[in-house]
């Protein structure tokens, strides 16, 4: 991924976070065939192995999966995005752009092929997305129909080999720009641009 300078986040314990708050991701692969997309839940198991894993699963119907074991891939995991109009920086020479939040995950990829091993990297999945419910759900494993929907899954981990983020929030402008920009943003009702203003703001405060 092209990451300015300006753009570029290093820190591990952000880039982490953004994923566990944005975890449904694309998985992407390169194949004879061509370019392999599929869009997915993760899970990041921050704690397993060297640099940690993203846990998924996907229909064994899928054909995506059937040349991904040992295979390296990204994950494009993607946050919210705002067009920024050249008007709201109140200065010439300027143009329209883009802010969004975006982190990529590069990683090796292994199909998990023991039932008590699936078993077990589902749970951690359930349970993620699970406990912030007020009434979470347990997944039955022993139970007959939730056994037989695993046989129509494939469940696999990707160990992660570099992550990179980038947070385009106009850190190339001034401060005085970036406020302009943000008051622009909460007159605005497309695309996401509450959040983007919000995380500008929490931007603003580690730059002084």
């Amino acid at each position: 991924m092209y990451i300015p300078t300006a753009f570029r986040v290093n820190d591990q314990s952000r880039l982490v976070d953004f994923i566990k708050g944005n975890s449904f991701g694309i998985l992407f692969s390169q194949e004879e065939s061509g370019p392999s997309a599929t869009h997915l839940p993760f899970f990041l198991d921050e704690k397993t192995g060297d640099n940690g894993v993203l846990i998924s699963h996907m229909a064994k119907q899928n054909p995506h999966w059937k040349k991904l074991n040992g295979k390296e891939v990204l994950v494009v995991f993607q946050g919210p995005h705002a067009y920024i109009s050249a008007s709201w920086y109140k200065d010439p020479n300027t143009v329209p752009t883009w802010n969004y939040v975006a982190v990529h995950v590069y990683g090796t990829v292994k199909i998990i092929e023991k039932k008590e091993e699936m078993v077990e990297r589902l749970e951690k999945t359930v349970h993620f997305y699970e406990s912030s419910m007020p009434d979470p759900w347990n997944a039955p494993f022993n139970d007959e129909f939730i056994d037989g929907l695993m046989n129509g899954i494939v469940v696999f981990e990707i160990s992660i080999n570099k992550m990179e983020g980038k947070w385009r929030l106009s850190q190339n402008h001034s401060i005085e720009r970036q406020q302009n920009v943000i008051n622009g943003l909460k007159t605005s009702g497309q695309y996401q641009s509450a959040e983007i203003a919000k995380m500008m703001e929490q931007n603003m405060k580690l730059q002084r």
